[in-house]
């Protein structure tokens, strides 16, 4: 048997308790929690926040400003219990470091492009079509004055 060949098998007597050890799965416990970080702190904050790791019952969380950090810091304990209902193990998470440093945008994010043209609050919501649309009928009206 070669080298290689050993090292394999080893790993493979090995992995079975590693899967099952109790520190793997509260760590992937967390990690499913933290996924759902806009759910737990509501969609404003989740666009100025982002947790970076978990370590030991921390949270450690970047945040994008220090307005925003302090908004978070009052929310600590209920975030707390939002994410042990998440990852369902209530001892999981201890406390959570706010940071405040630039947040990683996720790699599938839209960028967002801006018009140099302002919009107008009527027809922010509206189609081309139901613009185009809105545009004929006035043109007809004004034909039959």
């Amino acid at each position: 048997m070669r080298g290689g060949d050993k090292r394999v098998k080893r790993l493979l007597s090995i992995l079975p308790g590693a899967i099952g050890a109790k520190q793997v799965l509260r760590s992937a416990r967390a990690q499913r929690a933290l996924r759902e970080w806009d759910l737990v702190v509501g969609p404003l904050l989740a666009t100025k926040s982002a947790p970076e790791r978990f370590d030991r019952g921390t949270v450690w969380v970047a945040v994008d400003g220090s307005a925003w950090a302090q908004e978070l810091r009052m929310l600590e304990p209920k975030i707390l219990v939002k994410l042990a209902d998440i990852a369902e193990d209530k001892y999981l998470f201890k406390e959570i470091r706010f940071g405040v440093r630039r947040l990683k945008k996720p790699i599938n994010e839209t960028p967002v492009v801006r018009s140099r043209f302002p919009v107008r609050p009527d027809l922010e919501n509206l189609t081309i079509r139901e613009i185009a649309e809105r545009r004929l009928k006035k043109m007809r009206d004004a034909a039959d004055r």
